[in-house]
């Protein structure tokens, strides 16, 4: 169908506008994180009801709205906002769950550096 097309293209396209805003407006800057979420957003409500689709197209369904979770980690929302709560949970599971700390705090560790490397240019 037409949406689905259309919802394709927005998904693919994303990408590439994503790394074109992130330079022209740089990466601290608030509207690439809003160019991006708004397209992805757009390209989900652009699918079909999910009780229409096939299991393939379900399963993409599920993992595109899982990928909406990494704006969570990608500046500026990131730096602003989520840094400091998610090594706070993470300290905290660490120090008072038994066995979790073992996992968190090489986490606490890894988990900016990777940020800056993985989500530096996300799209």
């Amino acid at each position: 169908s037409e949406f689905a097309v259309c919802q394709n293209e927005l998904f693919s396209l994303s990408p590439d506008l994503s790394v074109m805003t992130l330079g022209i407006w740089g990466q601290k800057s608030w509207k690439p994180w809003l160019v991006s979420g708004i397209l992805d957003i757009a390209s989900l409500s652009l699918m079909r009801d999910p009780k229409q689709m096939r299991q393939a197209e379900r399963a993409e369904l599920r993992r595109r709205t899982f990928l909406l979770l990494y704006y969570l980690l990608r500046s500026p929302f990131y730096d602003r906002y989520s840094e400091s709560k998610i090594l706070f949970l993470l300290r905290v599971l660490a120090d008072y769950v038994p066995g979790v700390g073992l996992v968190a705090r090489p986490l606490m560790d890894y988990l900016p550096v990777w940020q800056k490397i993985y989500f530096y240019n996300w799209g």
